[in-house]
């Protein structure tokens, strides 16, 4: 019985050690993962939001600038973006980005645009990008991330029942 309590106590840290060691090594692996999928996902979202903050910029289109960001919208390089947001990009922002192209293909099949519905989806999809490089707790809402860029965003929010 002595024996066994003095090679037992030994053996299990040692084996301790090893469980320890081993669970480290793989939070450390996943963290790293992590860290090289938000990098990747930084990059993907601004390829995303490019061309519609170039629309948004460019308030008073000159020159054909609508059809050069359309050209770029539709450009086998934007295209593939979006095939990579769909592969990396959070679920969230997937469903974000898929809402906006939605409303937007319908308005156009419509030709009716509803400014308040499309500046809502823009700022759902920054908000949610925003979630997804790591402000998961933010209190901020769909239009308090265009509040910086929208002169008259109160008259497109509508009251909040």
């Amino acid at each position: 019985m002595d024996w066994l309590q003095i090679v037992l106590a030994p053996l299990l840290m040692v084996v301790g050690g090893i469980v320890t060691w081993i669970i480290k090594s793989r939070l450390e692996e996943l963290r790293a993962i992590e860290e090289r999928w938000r990098d990747e996902r930084r990059k993907i979202y601004g390829e995303i939001l490019d061309p519609y903050v170039e629309l948004f910029a460019s308030l008073k289109i000159k020159d054909g600038g609508a059809s050069k960001i359309e050209q770029k919208i539709i450009s086998y390089e934007y295209r593939k973006t979006i095939f990579e947001l769909g592969l990396l990009g959070s679920d969230d922002v997937v469903r974000a980005y898929n809402a906006l192209m939605q409303h937007s293909f319908k308005s156009v099949g419509s030709g009716r645009q509803d400014l308040g519905e499309t500046m809502r989806l823009w700022g759902k999809l920054r908000l949610e990008i925003r979630k997804s490089l790591g402000n998961k707790k933010t209190k901020l809402n769909e239009f308090d991330m265009l509040r910086g860029e929208i002169t008259d965003i109160d008259k497109l929010e509508k009251p909040r029942s």
